[in-house]
């Protein structure tokens, strides 16, 4: 068993087959099948599900990704410390509200720093990009809301004031009493779960849902009169204030936190080092 191995077998269970994996790879496809035979000889389980339609990771198989990842990423560790190579790969997660409002100036502050390390940005909800911390899917991530967790280092960034959007002339929907069309963003996310919890305490029902995956979406479904929305006070500037309205999101409340978590027991290459401190400079 090897490195080789290893990413073969991660590489048959992303594209679902061997032929495909073999393509990638630049391998004959004997190749990548004896690789995950070897895999599955040293470890004596079956590792995947070699079903005629596609390829699948058996419960084994998946227990075996998890520490794949951990040993690829460990791996890449290596070469970007120890290998003469100023092209590492930084891999960074957000939510799609930062994304859009504070991360360009943070990445472009970065670029100024180091010209050459090849960034790779994920947007995700809140839930999601915990899970990928987690699994070493990506090295760090900036989101919202509160991080209990005792595996993830979190480092507070600022505070979020929350607004409520409206069509232009809707009216506050705190003081309306009919039930209301809202649009939010997919489950996992901290600011849909906010928005559920002030719903909740204004006594306002919920007639209908309409869940969007994008920022662009979600406004401009508000302005066609589709329904109400929730976000971050930072993203207004944005928005068309000819056809929206504003509403603060008051006491009881609080502003939401905005952190940048990564896991404890990472190993920080140089490049994610730089980054952490071009962000802890910009946010002072």
């Amino acid at each position: 068993m090897n490195i080789d191995d290893l990413k073969a077998f991660k590489k048959v269970c992303e594209v679902k087959s061997f032929t495909r994996a073999a393509e990638e790879m630049n391998f004959v496809q004997s190749n990548i099948t004896a690789k995950v035979k070897r895999l599955e000889k040293h470890y004596q389980a079956q590792l995947i599900y070699r079903d005629k339609k596609a390829i699948t990771a058996t419960p084994a198989g998946h227990a075996l990704l998890n520490y794949i990842n951990q040993i690829l990423t460990l791996v890449d560790a290596a070469d970007a410390e120890l290998i003469d190579n100023p092209y590492s790969e930084l891999h960074i997660g957000s939510i799609e509200t930062i994304a859009a409002t504070r991360l360009p100036n943070v990445l472009e502050k970065f670029r100024q720093t180091n010209k050459q390390a090849k960034l790779k940005i994920t947007t995700a909800s809140t839930n999601q990009l915990l899970s990928k911390i987690k699994l070493r899917e990506i090295e760090g991530a900036f989101l919202s809301g509160p991080v209990n967790d005792e595996s993830i280092e979190a480092v507070p960034l600022y505070n979020e004031q929350m607004v409520v959007i409206t069509q232009k002339g809707y009216g506050d929907p705190a003081y309306e009493t009919k039930g209301q069309a809202i649009i939010v963003f997919g489950e996992g996310c901290f600011y849909r779960s906010y928005f559920e919890e002030w719903l909740t305490y204004h006594q306002i029902t919920i007639d209908s849902l309409m869940t969007l995956n994008t920022l662009d979406g979600i406004v401009g479904c508000v302005q066609a009169g589709l329904g109400i929305a929730m976000l971050p006070q930072s993203v207004t500037p944005k928005l068309d204030y000819d056809k929206l309205d504003f509403y603060q999101v008051t006491t009881p409340f609080e502003h939401v936190p905005v952190s940048f978590i990564y896991r404890k027991d990472s190993v920080q290459t140089s490049v994610f080092n730089q980054f952490k401190t071009v962000m802890s400079a910009i946010n002072k």
